[in-house]
């Protein structure tokens, strides 16, 4: 009787799991040439993003990411990233979003899940690791050994109410902290 109610448990947790895998955490909201996830499916405008997914933007193409928790993603051309781990809970706007650029050009606007918890946003980058707080920011990665982050905005003299935006680096070892839009940091193996 206890192996049939385990095992009966195990299936439905296994179910549980495949069904949560399968929920779109975005869509493409425009994409201009070649972009293409995992499973080598051409993504266009609509194209729905899920939990784990990788996205390739091709030579002379672009893509625009909307995730459920309003952050946007601008990918640019010779890019790879994937979405590690996006969990995000809309009546309480809390949740975890982790992402791997592996190379290329992400523009960033972060949402909700940053905005309420900076922790809980991790951009992973060749050479290190970043977190961010309601703001804008740019991350070129290059080579396996080097990224550059740029902080766009918004800064302490915005006019629209923002709070300011902060971008927190780390190379595993040193770590630093860009507060000032147009400053960057390069994080280096």
């Amino acid at each position: 009787m206890f192996k049939k109610i385990l095992t009966t448990t195990f299936i439905v947790l296994g179910l549980t799991s495949y069904s949560y895998s399968k929920d779109f955490i975005g869509v493409i909201g425009v994409a201009i040439g070649e972009i293409n996830n995992q499973k080598n499916e051409k993504l266009i405008n609509g194209s729905k993003v899920y939990y784990g997914d990788t996205i390739f933007v091709m030579a002379k193409s672009n893509a625009q990411i909307l995730f459920l928790d309003e952050t946007v993603m601008t990918v640019g051309e010779d890019t790879e990233l994937t979405i590690d781990d996006f969990v995000y809970d809309p009546k309480t706007e809390d949740g975890n979003f982790v992402t791997n650029i592996k190379s290329g050009t992400v523009k960033f606007i972060t949402g909700k899940i940053s905005n309420k918890n900076p922790d809980n946003l991790e951009v992973k980058m060749p050479a290190g690791t970043l977190g961010a707080r309601g703001t804008e920011f740019l991350v070129v990665s290059n080579s396996e050994k080097e990224s550059t982050v740029l902080l766009l905005g918004p800064g302490p003299e915005n006019t629209l109410g923002m709070v300011p935006g902060n971008v927190f680096l780390s190379d595993g070892i040193n770590s630093t902290s860009i507060t000032n839009p147009g400053f960057q940091a390069m994080v280096k193996d």
